[in-house]
């Protein structure tokens, strides 16, 4: 009877030890280091103890290699679900799938929350759509800007005793109405005014006076015969 528990505990400790060894060959020694030693020393101090309680140790080890078998395969396949994912996006992750075949379940979440806090990486013509993007909305953000600095200029030229029917508050509620309606369409008359001031500003050309100073007092003339 002796014999038969000898036996069966040191084909136990034989097994327990082989199953170690292929977990951490899978990498469950990086995974949980912890655990793999304690098996191992249940292993050793079992080796030394008689058959029944060497039997008792031998299953208590199995039990913690079961436990870590379950713990590592649930683990690799939820990182590996993850990679799956990120490839989705990045393409093929070699060094990923490297590392995950060695067990370094660790680094390559490490590597994966990096990776994904990185933008994903634009092909030439997304580039250009987007800068064009920014570009429109930059330009229109200062469209806008500059229909309400011109609307707040014009209110305050109004003087504060101009009542409704001034030609500056007239002129002051028209850009506000105009301004709501529509910035980029004020902003286009604004420019208009603009050009027509700058011409307004244009010297006269030297024939110019000399030319309307005959027809203003033909027209004077013509006043003075019909009273």
């Amino acid at each position: 009877m002796c014999t038969r528990w000898v036996e069966a505990a040191e084909m136990d400790l034989a097994s327990i030890e082989l199953a170690l060894a292929a977990l951490e060959a899978r990498g469950a020694g990086a995974f949980d280091a912890a655990s793999c030693e304690c098996v191992r020393k249940l292993i050793m101090r079992a080796g030394a103890l008689e058959a029944r309680p060497r039997a008792l140790l031998a299953a208590r080890a199995n039990e913690h290699v079961r436990r870590l078998a379950e713990r590592f395969d649930l683990a690799r396949a939820h990182v590996e679900r993850r990679i799956d994912a990120a490839e989705a996006l990045h393409g093929a992750l070699h060094v990923e799938r490297a590392a995950l075949a060695r067990g370094e379940l660790g680094a390559v979440r490490r590597a994966l929350r990096l990776r994904a806090s990185r933008p994903l990486p634009l092909d030439a013509s997304a580039q250009l759509a987007r800068r064009e993007r920014c570009a429109n909305e930059y330009e229109a953000s200062s469209l806008h800007l500059l229909a309400a600095f011109a609307v707040a200029r014009s209110v305050d030229f109004v003087p504060e005793q101009a009542g409704p029917y001034h030609p500056l508050r007239i002129a002051s509620d028209l850009l506000d109405r105009i301004h709501s309606v529509s910035p980029i369409y004020l902003n286009a008359q604004l420019r208009r005014l603009e050009e027509l001031t700058s011409l307004l500003a244009l010297p006269e050309l030297p024939g110019a006076a000399a030319r309307t100073a005959p027809r203003k007092q033909r027209a004077v003339a013509k006043g003075g015969s019909r009273a």
